[in-house]
């Protein structure tokens, strides 16, 4: 029989899926998991007994899955299985000469292969990489989850209850499964998302309590056992495979049919950087290569400082090799975004953010140790965090490598405090910093050991240089608001007590009790009420049917403002998502955001503090500040989100709002709210001394003059 037509359709569209299922009354197979996979993008499943009978019953839905979506469809499962699907796995191991002798590449995977066949398409699945299979041993108990879960970009069903993926467990058992829908309410979207979480997390190998390992290694340690419905495992069993698996994996290098191919290192023949409008990137290179290797590149944001990186990199590979080139950045998104901008170099990185412990980080340089030694790479490059980078057993286990080595630190100034000057890593013979404001302000000393370790700025790349040539122009307009007079009474009694307290300043350091009036003052500014108004007002002047890639930065001091944006946007109907800390500690999350945004699904993104870095969006084209920051670092971070060319959307220039609240009496005030004015007024002189729009009509330098006036007459 072959495959039925393919219509596309959605997980929102299966509506006749039911929240409860009591097998094997009910049909599970064709109500849920069959329509299930031919309506997902992606599917994943974890569950305690497998068998491979089950694949011949779901073939209808699988064979459409396998012929149509990008991904493959990941089992997590424990290693107790059938003596046929032993070999039938242990045959989707065997070199391609092998296959090809039992004429497997030249499968197609149908229904009637699947229903007929199925032992031998799950060894073709398996060398083809459609389907993947991770073995799950826990130290004293059994791996006995049953969680299917099917996706569909943000959309999630998960499938989950007391059955097992085998025929006993889906046609034959007394079981109940539940079907849970992600959109439907917030239960189901915990609980959809929960296990989302939970399988990627053991898929990383992430979870402590759960050792997750590669079938081909299962299969070279002689882990995978016969199951037996009869004789469950004992718990001496179970212990016995973990600390076998754990005693000896770690020597294994990751499986491969094929010679693993040396790394090839080279500069993408597609980049231009000798000339045109990035040749600024040659002569960051040369001006680092002339200064012994070491030094701090200060290039604006937006300007190419990961690929003049890579190129300094790839410079000194042609010159000491072997190399390890270590790459450090403060954040999850931003380490993500290097390793996607490594790999047109030729390299795969080893993203150690993937690794939850010590112990895996140590047991991922080890690899790499024995990489350099059997001479199979000459080139390696790993990508930590900030945070790692500054941890003394990380620096130990990198020092056992032996061989040349590059420090390469995005966002270089998060480095001045002191967690890492206090015990910079001495083991790295080459350093490279990268910043758009290395100077960290109000720490002098910080700046000092910082360069001290790096060296100093060797080129400078300034953002006005930049505009006009490798950035896009922006329009700048300032929205002045008023406090309210419950915050103007409030402003009055912060100051005064600020005016009676500034005794406790020490060295011009205030103690705990005056910096938090200070900050109760600072965060009075930030959330003003009539902020909320002003943005909606400027909102009603836009055309929201074509208002696309735009963000709004909030308040991180106060999470009310944040939620005001948001019930703002769902109440004009705009599709909007919120990307905080919260969000972005799940990778796959951020990615889909971030990617929903750049297509344009998304309209907005709302943030605060996590878009300040490094992260690489070049279809932004709008944003609406209401949260200003005296951090000049924070500031130039949120004006170069925007300025970053994008011919994809035909990106000409960009549109920035700043919201500025300001009291509206200054008389009498202390030192220290002029000094906050002062820092409003720098900031907003800042911005429009670069606008495009700075003297016309409705600019910012005719509002400016007025705040100015109001501030110093």
């Amino acid at each position: 029989m072959p495959m039925s037509k393919w219509t596309k359709r959605t997980l929102r569209t299966l509506e006749h899926i039911k929240p409860l299922y009591m097998l094997p009354t009910d049909p599970l197979a064709e109500e849920v998991l069959i329509p299930g996979f031919q309506a997902a993008s992606k599917v994943d499943c974890m569950v305690g007994f497998f068998s491979s009978h089950v694949l011949s019953s779901l073939a209808p839905g699988l064979a459409t899955y396998i012929a149509n979506s990008n991904d493959s469809f990941r089992l997590i499962v424990s290693p107790f299985l059938s003596p046929e699907d032993k070999v039938a796995i242990e045959g989707g191991l065997k070199s391609p000469d092998k296959i090809a002798e039992e004429l497997l590449d030249e499968f197609i995977v149908t229904e009637d292969q699947l229903q007929q066949h199925t032992l031998k398409c799950l060894s073709w699945l398996l060398r083809h990489g459609r389907i993947e299979i991770r073995i799950a041993l826990m130290k004293y108990a059994l791996f006995h989850p049953k969680v299917w879960l099917f996706q569909d970009n943000q959309d999630i069903i998960a499938v989950h209850g007391s059955s097992n993926v085998t025929n006993a467990g889906i046609w034959k058992n007394i079981e109940q499964v539940t079907a849970s829908k992600s959109w439907l309410d917030p239960n189901q979207r915990y609980i959809s998302e929960k296990l989302f979480d939970q399988f990627n997390q053991l898929w990383k190998k992430q979870n402590d309590d759960c050792y997750i390992i590669e079938i081909p290694e299962a299969v070279k340690l002689r882990i995978l056992r016969n199951y037996n419905t009869y004789s469950p495992p004992t718990e001496d069993e179970l212990r016995s495979l973990y600390f076998h698996a754990q005693s000896f994996s770690e020597d294994l290098e990751p499986y491969s049919s094929t010679p693993t191919p040396k790394r090839s290192f080279t500069i993408p023949n597609w980049l231009q950087y000798q000339d045109g409008p990035f040749e600024h990137q040659e002569q960051a290179v040369t001006a680092w290569l002339e200064c012994e290797c070491r030094g701090i590149l200060e290039m604006a944001t937006g300007s190419g400082k990961t690929i003049t990186a890579m190129i300094c990199a790839y410079k000194l590979y042609e010159i000491h090799k072997p190399l390890l080139i270590v790459i450090a950045a403060p954040y999850v998104p931003l380490i993500q975004q290097w390793c996607d901008e490594i790999e047109p170099f030729g390299l795969r990185p080893v993203n150690l953010t993937a690794v939850s412990s010590a112990k895996g980080r140590a047991r991922e340089l080890s690899r790499i140790k024995r990489r350099f030694r059997n001479e199979s790479c000459d080139v390696e490059v790993v990508v930590v965090t900030h945070r790692t980078l500054c941890d003394s057993t990380f620096q130990d286990e990198l020092e056992k490598l032996g061989c040349i080595s590059l420090l390469i630190a995005d966002e270089v100034h998060n480095l001045g405090a002191e967690g890492f000057i206090s015990n910079p890593p001495s083991l790295f013979d080459y350093r490279l910093g990268l910043s758009a404001t290395p100077v960290r302000q109000y720490d002098e000393e910080g700046t000092k050991e910082l360069f001290s370790y790096f060296g100093a700025v060797v080129f400078r790349f300034a953002l006005n240089e930049a505009i006009g040539r490798c950035l896009v122009e922006y329009d700048y307009f300032v929205h002045p608001v008023e406090l309210t007079p419950d915050e103007m009474d409030q402003w009055y009694d912060l100051t005064i007590q600020i005016k009676a307290n500034l005794w406790r300043q020490e060295r011009g350091k205030p103690d705990d009790f005056l910096a938090k009036l200070l900050r109760d003052r600072r965060v009075l500014l930030e959330t003003a009420e009539n902020k909320i108004a002003a943005l909606e007002a400027s909102l009603d002047r836009e055309n929201l049917r074509t208002l696309r890639h735009t963000l709004i930065y909030a308040s991180d001091k106060a999470p009310e403002q944040l939620d005001q944006v948001n019930e703002l946007l769902n109440n004009k109907g705009i599709l909007f998502h919120q990307l905080t800390h919260t969000e972005t500690v799940n990778r796959e999350k951020t990615a889909e955001i971030i990617k929903s945004f750049k297509d344009g699904m998304l309209r907005i993104l709302t943030a605060k503090r996590v878009l300040d870095e490094g992260v690489n969006i070049p279809q932004i084209q709008k944003a609406f500040i209401l949260a200003s920051t005296t951090v000049e670092r924070q500031w130039v971070q949120r004006r170069g989100r925007l300025l970053r060319t994008c011919n994809e959307i035909g990106k000409t220039h960009s549109e920035i709002h700043d919201f500025i609240a300001m009291p509206s009496d200054l008389e009498d005030v202390d030192i220290e709210a002029r000094s906050l004015i002062r820092s409003e007024l720098k900031r907003v002189q800042e911005f429009a001394s670069l606008a495009r729009n700075a003297g016309r009509e409705d600019g910012p330098l005719k509002v400016i003059d007025q705040l100015v006036n109001a501030a110093y007459t």
